[in-house]
């Protein structure tokens, strides 16, 4: 619609609520690769340019509906007492809201997400002098595993402050788990154990 009428033309939160809600309803029920900006502004009764002045690509309408939608308030950080249970219960959290968005989106919307940040990364090299430019956000798995080993190394469990770890030993339970959805392979309790016993506390005890 490319015109509402002024008598029903919403503005602001309302506005953006609708077009995150028909967003969602799209990725239900055609996926990410599926769903249009079209099909979106169609869904919430709005124009594109509606959408593109708040979000100026799929990508980021998808991550604004992510957010909206896929609740983050059951996670939590687990005080077992133990490292291995500690990370076997945190990762284990994210099953749920991988079954929400779908394994197949998921990969998708991580392909996109990827492609992203190497054209930041490239546009920021040729800029002369280079920029260093806002780092690269911690995602969530990042934030709480920090507070997960601290609390390891503060029990005696780890011999190195987890402060010490490279961004890429940090990271490790997000590639893993995101080499299991570009696989489209099963991701469940089973696999989180395997992860955290073959990989994750090998590795973290090795520092």
């Amino acid at each position: 619609m490319e015109n509402e009428p002024k008598s029903t033309r919403r503005r602001g939160k309302v506005l953006e609520d609708a077009i995150l809600t028909a967003a969602w309803e799209q990725l239900q029920q055609h996926g990410y690769l599926g769903m249009t900006m079209d099909d979106i502004a169609k869904a919430a009764h709005t124009n594109k340019n509606a959408i593109y002045r708040r979000w100026p690509t799929k990508l980021d309408v998808t991550t604004a509906t992510l957010m909206t939608h896929v609740s983050l308030k059951d996670f939590y950080l687990p005080d077992t007492g133990h490292l291995r249970s500690d990370v076997v219960a945190f990762l284990s959290e994210s099953i749920p809201l991988i079954n929400a968005i779908g394994v197949k989106n998921i990969k998708e919307i991580a392909r996109d997400r990827i492609l992203n940040i190497q054209n930041v990364l490239a546009a920021r090299a040729k800029q002369e002098p280079p920029k260093k430019g806002p780092t690269l956000q911690e995602n969530i798995v990042v934030q709480y595993l920090k507070t997960i080993l601290q609390r390891a190394f503060q029990r005696g469990e780890l011999a190195t402050d987890p402060k010490d770890f490279d961004g890429v030993i940090l990271n490790l339970p997000v590639l893993l788990i995101l080499s299991r959805l570009i696989s489209e392979s099963t991701y469940d309790r089973q696999t989180i154990e395997f992860f955290v016993d073959k990989v994750l506390l090998p590795v973290f005890k090795a520092q």
